[in-house]
């Protein structure tokens, strides 16, 4: 009881510092930058998370499935050969930038995406070997970063976006040489090739699946800026960083109980992710009774956050953005990418399609009910293809249905 005590408190320590950090470190940003600067910095961080799932080569996902699911431990190194492949491609990255080949927005994704690649893996190795606490570090490394640059620059009065892109070399670089140095201890030979192979052809398989996930949870904001701008990103960006508080439960309950959650029997997740659902929804809602007490301050007196509809349309959303997250990993358990890669694959073809039928009246408030309904038949499909494995989630089912129908009536009706 008492060494279950000691991981949890160990957890919530490690967790509290990381999330709060993450949680404040973007929204007190804002207050120092202008709203266009603000959408660009999302946009690159947006399209970044995306990119990473496709540079990281799905080892992520990867790695608890040959160590926890297979117990092939002596695969484990080979995944920290990836900071060498990496060192290669971000030097090919630096080269291009300083000589005027590609543009700093071009750069700054890359950063993102790189940045992305490492903090994943490296944190899902942890998680799978219970050192959640340790993995919520990692998780949460660009918003250490973006703190230290906002105190910096705030003494120094140094250019805000200059510093945070420099900061990012720098910490992309600690990220590389981790890596490769993990890897170089313990000497793993070259000549087992095979291994590499297996597991490559393996994470191979996560990448477009990956790639569909973060499509649907993260692309709002490169829809928003090819529809809007990047100011219309900065605002929305502004509101989704509050709901962030739904992120930041999600990724406690996940970093904490990774390992129980991945190997729980389908009636038990059931309850869990219900559950985990509801709160979320509940924490949303309480942020936006408390935001007022600081709103002031952190916004020097512009009118941003002053739609009630587009936050409540973001706080109905998030529990079935988290449900999306969370069942990925079941269903790679399950060894059913392939069906949820074909299902959703569809939705994130046409989704682009409705948005262009939308493009004149589109508002960040229309913009967000058609994202909520897509979401809920997203992971209504994801509930499908899990029932086709004898894994039924009925109360996460009988929960997205409440969620689209209150949707549709509450944006017609408010």
């Amino acid at each position: 009881m008492k060494s279950k005590l000691k991981y949890l408190s160990k957890n919530i320590f490690f967790f509290g510092l990381s999330k709060g950090i993450a949680f404040i470190a973007p929204i007190v940003f804002v207050k120092f930058v202008s709203l266009g600067e603000y959408g660009e910095i999302e946009f690159a961080y947006s399209t970044g998370s995306v990119c990473a799932v496709f540079l990281s080569l799905g080892l992520g996902g990867a790695y608890p499935y040959f160590i926890l699911k297979r117990q092939e431990l002596q695969k484990e190194y080979y995944f920290f050969l990836y900071g060498y492949f990496l060192l290669v491609i971000s030097f090919s990255f630096l080269i291009l930038f300083y000589c005027g080949v590609i543009s700093s927005t071009i750069y700054l994704v890359y950063l993102f995406s790189a940045i992305f690649s490492l903090q994943r893996i490296y944190s899902s190795i942890l998680k799978s070997n219970n050192e959640g606490y340790l993995g919520v570090i990692y998780d949460g490394g660009y918003y250490f970063l973006l703190s230290l640059v906002i105190l910096f620059c705030y003494i120094m009065h140094f250019p805000y976006l200059l510093a945070l892109r420099i900061g990012m070399e720098i910490y992309l670089g600690g990220l590389i040489f981790l890596f490769c140095s993990k890897y170089s201890k313990n000497k793993v030979c070259f000549y087992r090739k095979e291994e590499c192979f297996d597991i490559l052809k393996y994470s191979s398989s996560l990448i477009l699946s990956g790639i569909i996930i973060f499509w649907l949870t993260s692309s709002s904001r490169i829809y928003i800026k090819y529809l809007m701008g990047y100011e219309q990103v900065g605002i929305y960006s502004l509101y989704f960083r509050y709901v962030g508080i739904a992120v930041i439960i999600y990724q406690f309950c996940y970093i904490a109980f990774f390992k129980k959650l991945y190997l729980s029997s389908s009636k038990n997740l059931d309850i869990y992710y219900s559950f985990l659902m509801i709160v979320v929804l509940l924490a949303c809602l309480l942020i936006y009774c408390i935001y007022p007490f600081f709103s002031n301050y952190l916004l020097d007196g512009r009118q941003i956050f002053s739609s009630s509809k587009l936050y409540i349309l973001l706080s109905v959303m998030m529990p079935i953005w988290i449900g999306i997250a969370l069942n990925e990993g079941i269903i790679s358990r399950e060894n059913v990418i392939y069906k949820m890669n074909i299902v959703l694959g569809g939705q994130v073809v046409t989704f682009p399609l409705l948005l262009l039928l939308f493009k004149q009246q589109m508002t960040l408030e229309l913009f967000t009910f058609l994202n909520v309904l897509m979401f809920c038949v997203a992971y209504l499909s994801q509930l499908q293809i899990l029932k086709s494995r004898n894994i039924l989630f009925t109360r996460c089912r009988i929960y997205t249905y409440i969620t689209f129908v209150v949707t549709i009536i509450y944006y017609f009706t408010f």
